[in-house]
């Protein structure tokens, strides 16, 4: 059983702190980046096997029948999660792994996962504002979104449902001067 001091050493390793701020995707910034490229395939197994276990409890007595994965997601903690959930399932099989685009929702995958317990999975939640668009746009769809399951957690709080990751980061700041 992977523990939250394993998790700490992991991310100890690919933490870089700065004096000032830099910035983090396109609308964000914040002076400690996180290096996830330099997560080993170890690392990453831990980091999911870690996730998975907390996505359990938190889930309590539901299952997921779906997996997105946001297409922000590089590291293939998104497949890792998904194999090592589908170990604790009584059918494996019938658990669906597939890639969320706002295009897809509204061609066909919105149909297609109508009403299926669905958890929404991407590398880092910053400001969770696309993690919102995906939620929204799969819920008005008729997709239960469980949670969202991610590497690390840095939004500012609660969503619309729960966030489950593997280590929770370092806040950051919206920046709000955005061209």
């Amino acid at each position: 059983m992977v523990s939250y001091e394993d998790i700490e050493v992991i991310f100890s390793r690919i933490t870089e702190k700065f004096d000032d701020s830099i910035p983090i995707g396109g609308r964000c910034e914040s002076s400690v980046y996180y290096h996830t490229s330099d997560l080993s395939e170890e690392d990453l197994d831990c980091c999911a096997e870690y996730a998975v276990d907390r996505i359990r409890k938190v889930l309590n007595t539901q299952n997921a029948d779906v997996f997105l994965k946001l297409p922000s997601e590089h590291s293939f903690f998104a497949e890792r999660l998904y194999q090592i959930y589908r170990e604790y399932l009584p059918n494996p099989d019938a658990l669906i792994f597939d890639t969320y685009s706002p295009t897809a929702i509204t061609n066909g995958m919105g149909e297609k996962y109508r009403g299926r317990n669905t958890i929404l999975i991407n590398d880092v939640i910053t400001t969770a504002r696309s993690t919102l668009e995906a939620h929204s746009k799969a819920t008005l769809r008729g997709i239960p979104v469980l949670c969202w399951a991610t590497l690390i957690d840095r939004t500012f709080g609660p969503g619309p449902v729960p966030v489950v990751s593997a280590f929770t980061g370092a806040p950051v700041r919206v920046l709000t001067n955005i061209s």
